[in-house]
This record gives structure tokens, C-alpha cells and sequence, in this order.
């Protein structure tokens, strides 16, 4: 067949163009793409056939947005829209003006190890950018063994009718509440000068403390214990209290939270069909602007560890030679009472077993993001013991300062 010159040159033209414009589509999806690796193991020991469930970190709590099994090499993989992910974040963001979050995924696997299931969770941190491709790996270690179930589900059970695994929410809620980050209790031979500030761009982050039971039974599997990190909050503002504890006084600091809990559901059917349900408590930000010297709905309760003591010089502040300047090393690491909020949950979601007192973490990104300073006077002829409160009560939750109970004895 004779083509014309001019027709072969329409054709190259057309193919380059369409050669082009695909090239261009395939390029435009890949600066929209977060491509995620997860690898799952047990004891440094790669898992397959595990399932990872890949959440997103939005505004108004976590979504699922993905299931898949681990290959042969212990490794599951995902690739997710930037615009879906992240630009929500960037969205709620533009509104704010005290604070900044960061997006990211929340991450649990259910895989099995010889004869029994595991649990873990793990978490990835994204950049705010919009443009990509973004790509992120991790690896999520199984720890929790899960009850191992005898025999099916009852026939008469009505469970979801879908293509397992899944997971859905199937109860969700979200509070602000006052919570209490400090406390100083004074005898009547002792005084304290306190300062605690919040600081600007300072980054905190919050982990998860998270439980398992089976649904119908309501038995627990895993207790409640804190997992990954599950939200990020950068301060924009800063917050600095100054204030005093008289004589045979009890002082409080506390601010604003919004306490997230989430009850997903699981069904792992290769064992009958058990349904698991994740209890999730979290704090998904809280707000500098409003730290104060009040109480919140929860006290820093726990057992007095001893810190330091020194003879007393006397109760004038003006007198420098009478301080007893107390600034301890403050970890990164401290907790914050979750019970105000745990124990209004429903118990049609929330087996009664787990309406305990239970803390939530919080971590200090930068190593500035909260300061505290408490200066001790003791009266002239006395001794004070200084004692705080190393909150210990969430399974895998051991915290000291600043999430400070600080107790003057003379």
C-alpha cells in the first residue's frame, strides 16, 4: 500500500501525540501517588499471608483505606492518592490558628506464627506536600498473641456478608475535655513558684493505647496498652503560666484535648470466622491557647516516688537564698489520664472489663515543645521531701516528668 509522505508524518505526529498524552497521565498519577511497603515480622522473623489494615489519619479520626496480604517475603504493598491522604490535612490546616497537624497512617496486622494469631500496629508519618510521588516503608512487629477460637460461629450469628478481611468502625467518638498535665501539693511548712510554658512550634505527639476482645463474648484478648504514635501536633502559638502554691495548697495546670475512641471490627475467618473488635483511645490534638490553673476532669493519681530533699531556708520568694530551685531532666515520653473520657463510652462498645483508669501517651517531638520549672521554699528549721507520681497504670505505659504530681513533705 502507497502512503504519502504527508500522510506518514500525520501518523508519527498523532503517535507521538497519543505517546505523549498517555506518558503524561502516567507521570500526572505519580506525582499523585504514596506508594507504601510494609513489612510484617515476628521475633526478626518476616510473616506472610499476614493482613495489614492501612488507615489514614484524617481530621476527624482514622479510615481505612486499604487490606492486603503479606507475599512470601513478609511484605505487603499500597499505593494511595496524595490528593485523598494528605490534602485534607492541608485543608483543616488552613483554618487553624493555634495548631498544625500532620497526616499519616495508622497501621494493624492480624497474622499467624505455627498454631496461634498475632497482633501489631505500627504507624508512618507524612510530609504536608502535595506533590509526590511519596514513598514510605515500615516495618510492624507481631507481639500480641489473640485467643485462639474453638470451633465456628453459631449459624444464627448475623455477621457482615462480605469477602473477608475486612474491618469496618462500628462505633466512633470524640470529646474536648479539660485534662490535667500538672499538679503541686504543698504541707504547711512549704511553698512552691511554678512555670510552665507550651512553646511555639513546638511538636507533640500522642500514641495510641489500644485493647482487642472478641465480640460476642466481650473476653479480652490483649488488655489496654499504648501502641504507635497516631497523630501530630505542632504548636503554632505559645502559652506560659506563672504561678504560686501557698501554704497547704493543692495548684493544678491543665488545658483542652479532643479524645478520640474507635471500636473497629475484625473478621479473620480461617478459624471459624472469629470477629475481633479494637478499642482505640487517643488524643488527636490539643490546644496551647487554652493552658490554665484549673483542675481537669482527671487527677494525677499513682504511687509517691521519692526525688530529692533539702533543709529549708525560709518562705520569703524575694530572699534568692531561699529557693530550692527543682528542674529535673524531663523526658519525652509522659502520660496523660484517659479515664474522664474512657468511662463514658457505651458498653454495648466498651466491655465494662475495660472501663479502667487508663493513660494515653504523649511524646515530645522537639525537645523544647513544653517546659517546667518548680522552685521549692521550705521554713527555717525544717526538711522537705520532695515525692512525684510516676504514672504507671496502662499495660507497657511507664512515664515520669513533666506530666508532673509534684508532693512537698516536711
Amino acid at each position: 500500500m502507497f502512503i504519502t509522505k504527508s500522510y506518514l508524518r500525520t501518523i508519527i505526529i498523532l503517535s507521538l501525540f497519543i505517546a505523549s498524552f498517555y506518558g503524561a497521565i502516567i507521570i500526572g498519577k505519580e506525582l499523585n501517588t504514596i506508594h507504601l511497603a510494609v513489612l510484617v515480622a515476628k521475633d526478626g522473623k518476616a510473616i506472610s499471608n499476614a493482613n495489614v489494615y492501612v488507615f489514614a489519619i484524617t481530621p476527624n479520626g482514622t479510615r481505612l483505606m486499604a487490606v492486603a496480604s503479606t507475599d512470601s517475603q513478609g511484605i505487603a504493598t499500597f499505593e494511595f492518592s496524595i490528593g485523598e491522604v494528605i490534602k485534607p490535612i492541608i485543608d483543616w490546616n488552613s483554618i487553624q490558628k493555634t495548631i498544625k497537624i500532620s497526616p499519616g497512617f495508622y497501621i494493624t496486622v492480624i497474622g499467624r506464627v505455627g498454631e496461634y494469631k498475632y497482633f501489631g500496629t505500627g504507624s508512618v508519618k507524612l510530609p504536608l506536600k502535595t506533590i509526590g510521588p511519596l514513598t514510605i516503608s515500615t516495618i510492624v512487629e507481631l507481639r500480641d498473641r489473640l485467643l485462639k477460637v474453638e470451633g465456628a460461629l453459631s449459624s444464627t450469628v448475623n455477621y457482615k456478608q462480605q469477602a473477608p478481611p475486612w474491618a469496618t468502625l462500628v462505633y466512633s467518638k470524640e470529646e474536648s475535655l479539660r485534662e490535667t498535665l500538672f499538679k503541686v501539693a504543698t504541707d504547711s511548712h512549704t511553698k512552691a513558684a511554678v512555670g510552665y510554658v507550651m512553646k511555639k512550634y513546638g511538636e507533640i505527639a500522642f500514641r495510641c493505647t489500644y485493647a482487642v476482645t472478641l465480640k460476642y463474648s466481650g473476653t479480652i484478648i490483649i488488655p489496654w496498652k499504648v501502641g504507635e504514635e497516631i497523630s501530630w501536633v505542632t504548636s503554632q502559638t505559645e502559652k506560659e503560666l506563672v504561678f504560686g502554691a501557698g501554704q497547704n495548697s493543692v495548684k493544678y495546670i491543665s488545658c483542652l484535648v479532643t479524645f478520640t475512641y474507635e471500636c473497629w471490627e475484625y473478621e479473620e475467618p480461617a478459624d471459624g470466622g472469629e470477629l475481633y473488635r479494637e478499642h482505640r483511645v487517643y488524643i488527636r490534638y490539643y490546644l496551647p491557647d487554652s493552658l490554665d490553673t484549673t483542675k481537669g476532669i482527671d487527677d494525677i493519681n499513682g504511687t509517691e516516688q521519692f526525688l530529692k530533699s533539702a533543709p529549708g531556708q525560709g518562705l520569703d520568694p524575694e530572699n534568692p537564698s531561699t529557693v530550692i530551685i527543682l528542674q529535673e531532666d524531663v523526658s519525652t515520653l509522659f502520660a496523660l489520664p484517659g479515664f474522664g473520657f474512657v468511662r463514658e463510652i457505651p458498653l454495648v462498645y466498651l466491655p465494662a472489663s475495660l472501663v479502667v483508669a487508663i493513660d494515653v501517651c504523649l511524646v515530645l517531638k522537639s525537645g523544647y515543645a513544653i517546659d517546667a520549672t518548680v522552685m521549692v521554699y521550705c521554713e527555717s528549721g525544717y526538711a522537705v521531701s520532695v515525692y512525684y507520681i510516676k504514672v504507671y497504670r496502662t499495660v507497657n505505659a511507664d512515664y515520669s516528668l513533666p506530666c508532673w504530681a509534684i508532693i512537698l513533705k516536711t
